[in-house]
Order: C-alpha cells, then structure tokens, then sequence
C-alpha cells in the first residue's frame, strides 16, 4: 500500500509573487512565512520579502537577519528585509554606478529632505527591489521560483501597492518611468502577481479586510485567499452544551460554577469566530480559511510546518 501524499500547501499554479496584506497585528508575517515554507518545503526556490525594516522571519529559523543582504533559512528557502533607503541607494547605484557620487549627491542636507518628501517614492522603489528580484537570475535561469511578500498592514498596503502607478504619473517619462511602468505591469497583472488577505476572527478586522476588498476595485481579480488567523478550537456544540449545563447547575458547586462560566465564555467565542468567518465567506469571492492559533505563539520553524498543514488541508 503506497504512502499518503502529504500536503502540498496552496496550489502551485497561483502567481509567482504573492503580496501578503491585513491589518496590522493580524499575522501577515506568520501567514507570510507560513506560505514561503510550503513554497520551499515543495522544492520552489524561494524568497520572503519584508518591507519597511521589518527582521522578524530569520528569527523563526534561528537564523539572524542580513538586512537588505538575502539570508538562506532554509534549504531553498531565504529572506530579505527592504527599507525604503537601502532601495533608493541600490536604485540610484543601479544608474549611475559610483558610491562616492551617491553619498555626495543624495547625502546632505539639502536633498536628503527632498527625496524624503516625494509621494510614494520610498514604496514604489520598495516594490521596485521586488522587481529586481523577480528578474534576478543566474546562468540563464531565474534565482527565485517563488516571491513572498508580506506588506505593509492594510491602508499601507493599499498606498504601496497604487505607488508603481502614482509616481508614474509623477515622472511621465526617463529611466524611472520606465521602471516603474515595468513594476506595474507586473504587479497588476493576476497572472503574475496575487494577493493574500489576513484577517483575525475579531469585528474590526473583519470590517477591515471586507473594506479592503471593496478598495481594490478591480484588482479583486488578484486575491486568492482570505486567511482567518489565530482561530480557536470548539469545545463542543451548543446544544450539547446546553444539555450538559441544565444538569451541571443541580450540583450547585462554587467550583462548578466557575468551570461552568469559563466553558460558557469559551464556546461564546467560537461563536463569534464562525460568525466572522461567515460574514467573510459571504463578502469576499475567494476561499476563507481558518488558520488555528498556537498556543505558546509561533517561534520556530516546527510551528510554521503545523500551521502549513492546517492550511493545506483547509485548502484540499
């Protein structure tokens, strides 16, 4: 009797970048990283992106952070942080080529203050890194078969993911305008590039993520999925519990009492998660999957592999 194919994570067909988006506090990272190990873990060369200085993902690999150097996690697996300063210097080095000239140019008082200033350049310049490594190859053959990022929370995420076409409009023609319209082509595409969305079983995420849908207009045709974070187990039914209680309250036991309440509170809470879950399945067009909380957090790759177990077989 063969073995049992074991999960193979979200479907290889989706894009090959996949921008990771939701409120911030949700778990995009977790999610992130969740879906960069099963990219991995199925022989995808694969990157995870964090954007704005985050350093969170080589953490839960033991490893520590190279910043805006790549650092191997795993076997086929690497991560890169982005801030929007090292993408302008490695943009403006990619055009004129000498250090010296960058420091002496964009280094100082004056025009330090400038670029500061430029609506949407630190993201679109951020998004233009992804871009570099989305052609990046070695010997004729791409570097990265897979390129996860997790974004900036949602509303942030939003202005990042309009900043390709916003500085175009800006620039309207040169080498940037090129760039960027190259950026654009790419991350509008849902051929190319998809979107996950990330949400905890609470209302107000829930709200956000279902606002969020209705700001993407026509790039709703980008999102894949809807991950619901950090859900709890059911106890049990309410009706079984409401048998159960009507002969629990005859002992009349302080303790019981207690026990009694915790359990009510508990399954009150299921409640409110499979509503959140309906309110989402009902807004959105794409799968919502619950994603089970841990309940010691996620620190290591050991907790990555059970949370990509519970998506895949969610997803199957």
């Amino acid at each position: 009797m063969s073995a049992p194919t074991p999960p193979q994570g979200f479907p290889a067909s989706w894009p090959r970048i996949l921008l990771v988006t939701g409120k911030g506090g949700v778990g995009k990272t977790t999610v992130a990283a969740t879906l960069a190990n099963q990219a991995a873990g199925r022989g995808e060369r694969t990157i995870l992106v964090e954007t704005s200085g985050a350093r969170v993902a080589p953490g839960l690999f033991g490893r520590p952070s190279e910043g805006y150097a790549p650092v191997v996690m795993a076997p086929r697996l690497s991560a890169i942080s982005i801030t929007p300063e090292a993408a302008f210097e490695d943009y403006v080095l990619q055009q004129i080529k000498v250090r010296r000239l960058y420091k002496l140019v964009f280094e100082n008082r004056i025009m330090s203050p400038f670029v500061e200033a430029v609506p949407g350049l630190h993201d679109a310049l951020q998004l233009g890194k992804v871009m570099d490594l989305e052609r990046d190859t070695h010997r004729g053959t791409r570097v990265w078969d897979r390129i996860i990022v997790d974004a900036p929370a949602t509303g942030h995420g939003l202005t990042m993911m309009g900043a390709a076409r916003a500085m175009m409009d800006l620039t309207r023609a040169g080498p940037m305008f090129e760039g960027l319209r190259q950026v654009h082509a790419v991350l509008d595409d849902p051929a190319k590039t998809g979107l996950v969305l990330v949400a905890l079983p609470e209302e107000m995420p829930v709200n956000e993520t279902l606002d969020l849908w209705e700001q993407l207009g026509d790039s709703r045709a980008q999102v894949r999925l809807c991950v619901l974070n950090q859900v709890h187990p059911r106890l049990c039914g309410d009706q079984d519990w409401a048998a159960a209680s009507a002969h629990l309250q005859q002992l009349a036991s302080p303790a019981v009492a207690e026990a009694m309440d915790l359990v009510a509170r508990t399954i009150s809470r299921s409640n409110r998660q499979e509503e959140a879950h309906t309110r989402l399945a009902a807004g959105l067009t794409v799968p919502v999957v619950d994603l089970p909380t841990l309940t010691h957090g996620v620190r290591s790759r050991d907790d990555l592999e059970s949370l990509g177990q519970a998506l895949s077989e969610a997803l199957r």
